[in-house]
């Protein structure tokens, strides 16, 4: 009878764990370049917090917005203000962009989904409310990026 019920308990406890890796997500986030030393300095705090896994992709603006336009899962993308007007314009972001700083680029805006929708959106509404935090801006300002 205490064998059943150390099994039981054992059961119950690892049934608990797999529950709580299950909430985490995993965020496939493409950004231009400008945008690097802040979020390789951000991500890592943002993981902590949350629980999530952050991939992100560096790349020109230009390639940046073709991997959006494309059918390839995209949940948050940091793009210039341009480019991120014409994925909503061809429909391939749905949402409204939000200023996260601005430097020699023009504004860096950063919105969610591709293909009209993230997967992760709870995660992903974390991770656009951490990068627009005061915490955040202040690492925006300290690798030479201006904040709205």
């Amino acid at each position: 009878m205490r064998t059943i019920r150390l099994l039981g308990g054992a059961l119950f406890l690892m049934g608990g764990i797999m529950a709580a890796d299950a909430g985490a997500a995993e965020l496939k986030v493409i950004s231009a370049e400008a945008m690097k030393p802040a979020l390789q300095e951000l991500a890592p705090a943002f993981e902590a917090a949350s629980k999530n896994k952050l991939v992100i992709a560096y790349a020109t603006d230009a390639d940046a917005e073709k991997q959006v336009a494309s059918d390839e899962t995209v949940d948050i993308a940091i793009l210039p203000k341009d480019r991120i007007d014409k994925l909503i314009k061809d429909a391939r972001i749905l949402t409204f962009p939000k200023v996260l700083a601005t430097g020699t680029n023009p504004e860096i805006v950063y919105v969610v989904g591709s293909a009209l929708v993230t997967e992760e959106p709870v995660a992903a509404k974390a991770l656009m409310d951490f990068l627009a935090s005061p915490q955040a801006k202040k690492v925006y300002e300290a690798k030479g990026l201006k904040t709205s």
